[in-house]
């Protein structure tokens, strides 16, 4: 299986440069994503632009959507709205909800600020409830969050993956727990998709938002949101443009007929070169396969267990067993060291340095056994540096 991981390599230039293991704070750009951006970039420099070209964006963003859906298992591109980033989607999701004072949500004290931010704003507005479960050694069970819950819970959240442990929530339990007790259930997989297998209906989702610019190898400024179509009916739109009717082509100033589809939360014009690269990262991401993908770097990631633990003063800051592993991992080793991600790049190392004594490594698809010997190699470097 991993051959055709390992020919994948010819497309990424910056793997001749550096053992890249920092998708987890931006992920590497294909040759052939940055090709389609760049070609519809100078196609729009060359020609320019008319009203039907533009037209023609908004039919090829449907045909992305179908293909988000097929990669997610979703029921279909109607269930897909594209955004700026997972934390404009998920306002979506949180302001929609008609929350009231006395409410509670649920969520988890290591999740992302994308995520919790927007709680504690609706908190100091609205005079919600937030209940927080606690974090052991890096872990958060199901029965945790559940425990939190009563007849006046509105949500229960989660990063997918947790970008500060590597931490992988059991989606499909915590899903149809909260499908169970009619409890929304939301999800960020902004540090899961694209590497780890996501099915929205087995997982019993409601709302999921990513961005795609680290692990669906993207630009900035681009992400999307599934909802489910069950759930879409019940959120209240907050926000308002030209692009959330069912006609945006034709519709005249006063003929607010809202689009039935995820596209009512689209309220203008979308960013197109961002599509243009992602429709080639999922046709890789299809052709490839989820399920092998998703072997591949948990293959990967116990190979980097094996050889943290082999060498003396380093070890593995979070340990998950396979189930709840990710495309995250954190080494700790000792603050003497003094690494920083500037060092390590210098180094041809591309990793996260977070706090005094620990780094975040991200594996992909695009990765293999000699990124992370190449790791390895300069960890222990540093640690016979120190040493002398």
């Amino acid at each position: 299986m991993s051959n055709k991981f390992n020919l994948e390599r010819r497309h990424y230039p910056v793997l001749e440069r550096y053992a890249y293991l920092d998708t987890s704070t931006t992920g590497a750009i294909p040759q052939y994503a940055c090709d389609a951006i760049c070609t519809y970039l100078q196609e729009r420099t060359d020609l320019g632009m008319d009203i039907d070209y533009y037209h023609e964006q908004w039919e090829f963003a449907d045909i992305v959507r179908d293909e988000i859906a097929e990669m997610i298992g979703a029921e279909n591109g109607k269930t897909i709205a594209f955004g700026q980033n997972s934390s404009t989607l998920f306002n979506i999701f949180c302001n929609g909800l008609k929350l009231e004072k006395g409410d509670n949500v649920i969520l988890y004290e290591t999740a992302f600020p994308a995520m919790t931010y927007q709680w504690l704003n609706l908190e100091k507005t609205l005079g919600i409830e937030l209940r927080v479960a606690k974090t052991v050694d890096g872990e958060i069970t199901p029965e945790s969050l559940f425990a939190l819950a009563d007849e006046r819970t509105k949500a229960l959240t989660v990063c997918h993956v947790d970008s500060g442990t590597g931490y992988r929530h059991d989606l499909k339990a915590i899903g149809h727990w909260c499908r169970e007790h009619h409890i929304p259930f939301g999800v960020d997989a902004t540090q899961s998709c694209g590497a780890m297998k996501i099915n929205v209906q087995e997982m019993e989702i409601d709302f999921l938002t990513t961005s795609v610019y680290k692990w669906l190898q993207g630009i900035q400024g681009l992400g999307f949101a599934y909802i489910a179509p069950s759930f879409m009916p019940s959120l209240v739109q907050t926000e308002m443009g030209w692009a959330n009717v069912s006609d945006r082509i034709n519709g005249g100033p006063f003929d607010l007929i809202m689009s039935e589809t995820a596209c009512r939360f689209e309220n203008g014009g979308l960013p197109a070169p961002g599509l243009y690269g992602l429709t080639e990262v999922i046709h890789t991401y299809m052709r490839l396969g989820a399920e092998d993908i998703q072997n591949y770097i948990l293959e990967l990631s116990e190979y980097l267990y094996q050889r943290v633990k082999e060498v003396p003063g380093l070890s593995i800051a979070f340990e998950h067993d396979m189930e709840h592993r990710s495309s995250l991992t954190s080494i700790t080793y000792p603050e003497e060291l003094k690494i920083t991600d500037a060092d390590a790049r210098r180094a041809g190392v591309r990793i996260r340095v977070q706090g005094k004594n620990k780094m975040r490594i991200g594996i992909h698809y695009y990765n293999n056994r000699n990124d992370i010997d190449r790791l390895m190699d300069y960890l222990k470097k540093r640690l016979e540096e120190t040493r002398r």
